[in-house]
């Protein structure tokens, strides 16, 4: 019976074993997953501003180009009046 009991007392320590490892797994991949959460989302702020410059430099560039039209209209009217 000796030999039964040290048998069962390893299996209870290889699963303890494994379960610690499953436990070490699922941190690391959390961890890994966190990270990697953190990195995306700091590309996406950087998108996300690039995104803004462009659209305001574009909104600008209408704004003069819209003044430039109505001013050149205006000159025009001018001349033929």
């Amino acid at each position: 019976m000796l030999p039964k009991q040290d048998i069962m007392l390893k299996l209870a320590e290889i699963e303890e074993s494994l379960n610690q490892l499953e436990q070490s797994i699922y941190d690391r991949i959390s961890m890994e997953e966190r990270a990697e959460e953190s990195r995306l989302a700091g590309k996406i702020e950087d998108l996300e501003c690039k995104v803004a410059a462009a659209e305001s430099r574009a909104e600008t560039f209408h704004n003069r180009r819209e003044h430039s039209f109505a001013a050149r209209k205006l000159e025009l009217s001018y001349k033929t009046s």
